[in-house]
């Protein structure tokens, strides 16, 4: 199996520029817990968590709404894969690194998808050999 595979085709993002107040809505409207940053042409500059925007937001004063960029909490040495890798290298990095996600791009470095530990434990689930008791009796 390769990344292609499992990923998460819609990867949402977010620009260097943009606020974390636009990151935080972003994150809450779609339920999800990263967002890679891009610049103009699209390419990967990094990744902001919510972790990353509520610490940052938790440090904005209630009087002063002026919202930090995200340039400035992003992680930008993120660990990155190519749809063509395979689910062992890839859950082995992500494992080394303690990385809950990870971006998926394409040789001009854009994001074409977005490999989670959900995806990986989906996968895993799925194509572990349970009998339907064990699986009913694990749900419990």
């Amino acid at each position: 199996m390769k990344a292609a595979d499992i990923m998460t085709r819609y990867v949402l993002d977010v620009m260097e520029s943009d606020d974390i107040y636009q990151a935080f809505s972003k994150l809450r409207q779609h339920h999800i817990h990263q967002l890679v940053v891009v610049d103009v042409d699209s390419q990967l500059r990094g990744m902001v968590s919510d972790r990353d925007v509520l610490r940052a937001w938790a440090e904005v004063s209630n009087s002063d709404r002026h919202f930090p960029q995200v340039a400035s909490i992003m992680k930008r040495d993120v660990i990155t894969c190519g749809p063509d890798d395979s689910l062992a290298q890839i859950t082995a990095m992500m494992l080394e690194h303690r990385a809950h996600a990870m971006p998926v791009i394409d040789r001009k470095r854009r994001p074409v998808g977005i490999i989670t530990t959900t995806d990986l434990l989906r996968f895993g689930f799925k194509n572990l050999a349970f009998s339907h008791t064990e699986t009913l009796s694990a749900m419990v």
